[in-house]
């Protein structure tokens, strides 16, 4: 049994769970929500640059949930899920993971979104390993401050090692399925690097490293 480890936004889903979150609760509930698709937009070119300040971006997607439980946000999870997750997702990405089932492989989705938003996604896939940016609760309530490491750039490798160490695994055989240049530093750890429907700098790295490149 091997690891098949999968990127979320614009890997398995076709577009940015955080991002679609912002326009689901922008047209559900904010008066004027140009400023706030403003700053996710700018930050979001930061991202496609390898600049994104990662604590800065969960800062910016919390704003207007500060002191909200997080239980509270359930019932538009679900909703939010049902309009703007199920009809992005992936068909190749699917028969993906349905291969790596039949093979007796572990399915690990590991992302830089928040993990209120990425484990009903995961759940959508059947999926239940997941690791994600933790944000800090008081109380039940959204901080709108990230905590530990998140799961960004390095940060992936940092917290699936911490993952691999509690769960007995290692990556003998492992795979990894991303679309962004900004996962480079777990693409070179796994034994099977996959670049999908990727960026043109992971294109271009893939190709010379003869990685494998898919288009899903």
């Amino acid at each position: 049994m091997a690891l098949a480890l999968y990127d979320l936004d614009d890997t398995l889903l076709n577009g940015d769970c955080s991002s679609l979150w912002i326009s689901y609760m922008s047209d559900q509930y904010i008066t004027d929500p140009a400023p706030w698709r403003a700053q996710e937009q700018a930050l979001m070119v930061d991202y496609q640059r390898g600049e994104l300040d990662i604590h800065r971006y969960v800062e910016m997607q919390l704003q207007h949930h500060i002191g909200v439980p997080l239980a509270a946000l359930d019932a538009d999870l679900e909703r939010y899920v049902e309009q703007h997750i199920r009809p992005r997702l992936r068909p190749g990405a699917i028969e993906s993971i349905l291969e790596h089932r039949a093979a007796g492989d572990r399915c690990v989705v590991i992302s830089a979104s928040t993990r209120f938003l990425v484990e009903p996604v995961a759940r959508l896939l059947g999926i239940t390993d997941v690791l994600a940016i933790e944000i800090e609760l008081e109380g039940g309530c959204i901080t709108g401050r990230t905590q530990g490491t998140p799961t960004y750039r390095e940060g992936k490798v940092i917290r699936l090692q911490q993952w691999l160490e509690a769960e007995r695994e290692s990556l003998q055989g492992s795979w990894f399925y991303s679309d962004s240049h900004n996962d480079l530093p777990l693409l070179e750890k796994v034994d099977n690097p996959v670049a999908v429907s990727a960026d043109a700098q992971l294109n271009a790295i893939a190709a010379e490293r003869g990685w494998q490149q898919r288009n899903w």
